[in-house]
């Protein structure tokens, strides 16, 4: 019994010894690059994916100061993730050069931790810069798996935007975490590389599969909800969370949606909204089915809209290049879509707020411009 009990300790610690020799040789790596979202408030949320779990920061100078932020919750960094996200304030991220690292952490146990490598980005400079005319914003909505065509799309455009609105359906569903990184994070990444924010709205499609209800985490609105408002220069921004497209109670949702009072809190947050909170000279809705309005489920979304003073609603959903006239603008984004012998295409659209106007221009893959429009604000 004397000798099991100086044996077992040794066994424990040559056991520990071993695992923590072989996690060294575990290689973490970087498996999508970090995109900066903007989430509304004060701070941007910096999110990235590596192939093993483990610890994330973004590290940073600002005023001279070498700073380094942690993916961390009450003090504890997190572990137990391969997506991480950081949340850093925007004033210190603007027109600053950061990196984001991660350490794979193959245990942490109560009173020690077995630890492998380290990875970092190479170092990215973030532009983030709030124009006060001359805003170009890329719209990006419903690729539903067609990168290829939607990299194809973007070579048409020649100028570079200041920030990448991503509408919705960008993913068909999210089952699997890995689906969020490879149709949403990644995608994010190609159009931003890390340099230009992105905002993000949620499509019908990203509210189907187990996943979904996890998505928000990655997403630290300041309302804690996927709608939400922030300010870019010039531009003021009401993001709209359209949800789900039919009643809860269709077939397609097996009982496990319950939009019908997540839409009553959403709208009622939406009357709470005043004049004075958008003061910038062009004003925005981003919402995913852009053709919420008088009678969307029940209910008058277009009033408070109108009483807001928003100037146009961009949306995709429709799977089609369209501009519908009046007193509240709806832009369609286009998206994947088929062309006139059914044969499946892809759109993107870049939109210019310039000289009290703002300008809508969509080209597809080929290179074929499916719409050009122009109004002026108010």
């Amino acid at each position: 019994m004397n000798k099991l009990k100086v044996v077992l300790p040794i066994v424990a610690v040559i056991l520990v010894s071993v695992i923590s020799v072989v996690a060294l040789f575990f290689s973490i790596r970087i498996t999508t690059g970090p995109v900066v979202f903007e989430c509304g408030g004060d701070e941007y949320a910096v999110v990235w994916a590596t192939s093993l779990k483990g610890s994330g920061y973004v590290k940073y100078t600002y005023n001279g100061e070498e700073k380094t932020v942690w993916d961390s919750k009450g003090g504890t960094i997190a572990t137990d993730d391969t997506i991480h996200m950081v949340k850093v304030p925007k004033q210190e991220l603007k027109n600053n050069t950061y990196c984001v690292g991660s350490q794979y952490v193959m245990l942490k146990m109560g009173y020690h931790a077995l630890k492998g490598k380290t990875v970092e980005s190479d170092e990215i400079h973030f532009n983030g810069a709030e124009k006060q005319d001359d805003i170009r914003a890329l719209c990006i909505s419903d690729i539903h798996g067609e990168t290829k065509q939607m990299q194809q799309s973007l070579s048409y455009f020649s100028e570079t935007p200041d920030i990448i609105f991503m509408i919705g359906d960008i993913s068909s569903e999210l089952i699997f975490k890995s689906q969020f990184e490879k149709n949403i994070l990644r995608n994010a990444f190609i159009l931003s590389g890390g340099s230009t924010p992105v905002v993000y709205t949620r499509g019908n499609h990203e509210t189907r599969g187990e996943f979904s209800s996890q998505m928000l985490h990655y997403f630290p609105t300041n309302t804690g909800e996927f709608y939400f408002t922030f300010d870019f220069g010039e531009l003021s921004v009401l993001v709209i969370d359209s949800g789900e497209d039919k009643e809860d109670d269709h077939v397609e949702y097996s009982g496990l949606v319950n939009f019908a009072a997540y839409r009553e809190q959403e709208l009622e947050w939406i009357n709470s909204l005043k004049k004075e909170d958008f003061d910038g000279r062009y004003k925005i809705v981003l919402s995913h089915d852009p053709v919420i309005g008088t009678d969307y489920f029940g209910k008058d979304w277009e009033t408070p809209l109108k009483d807001l003073d928003m100037d146009i609603v961009i949306g995709g959903h429709l799977h089609e290049s369209k501009f519908i006239d009046g007193e509240l603008p709806r832009f369609v984004d286009c998206g994947k879509h088929k062309d006139e012998n059914e044969k499946d295409k892809w759109a993107a659209s870049m939109v210019t707020l310039k000289d009290g106007k703002i300008s809508m221009l969509t080209i597809n893959n080929d290179g074929e411009t499916l719409l050009n429009e122009k109004i002026e604000v108010n």
